[in-house]
């Protein structure tokens, strides 16, 4: 998966990449808080909705470009890898016609599929965010530098 990262070192940071940059992120959110409302916050267990129910709250508020936002989507990224790693199953497949006898096979429960999935989407929305903000501090400070 191509990261964000890899693409921002080949475009010129200027105010109107920082601005597509954000509508990316803009988007993004939405499809994010869709999959926090839809997917995560049933999947996890009620002492742990909390958190995923005050991230979505963030989002819808707009308020999500932020360092601050940004750590807390890293938190709860960590909360939901943790979720999935216990739906995941590594398990022996023997097969005879195999060089070792058979081979290691994973087994994703539909819930930990799921998600992974949410996991996905709010890691690309991570990027994006770490690259508006990014982007928006390279324009400040180059203008700041080029002035002085």
């Amino acid at each position: 998966m191509l990261r964000l990262s890899d693409l921002a070192k080949s475009v010129e940071m200027t105010p109107d990449m920082v601005s597509q940059f954000a509508t990316l992120a803009f988007m993004q959110a939405h499809i994010v808080a869709a999959m926090i409302h839809e997917v995560v916050i049933p999947s996890l267990p009620p002492a742990k909705r909390t958190f995923a129910e005050s991230i979505a709250r963030r989002i819808e508020r707009g308020a999500f470009l932020e360092e601050d936002a940004l750590r807390d989507f890293e938190t709860f990224l960590d909360l939901l890898e943790r979720q999935i790693e216990g739906g995941t199953h590594l398990y022996w497949h023997g097969d005879e016609n195999h060089v070792r006898g058979g081979y290691e096979a994973v087994y994703r429960e539909r819930e930990a599929s799921n998600l992974a999935s949410a996991a996905t989407e709010l890691a690309l929305l991570g990027d994006i965010i770490l690259a508006t903000l990014s982007a928006a501090r390279a324009v400040r400070e180059t203008g700041s530098l080029i002035d002085s």
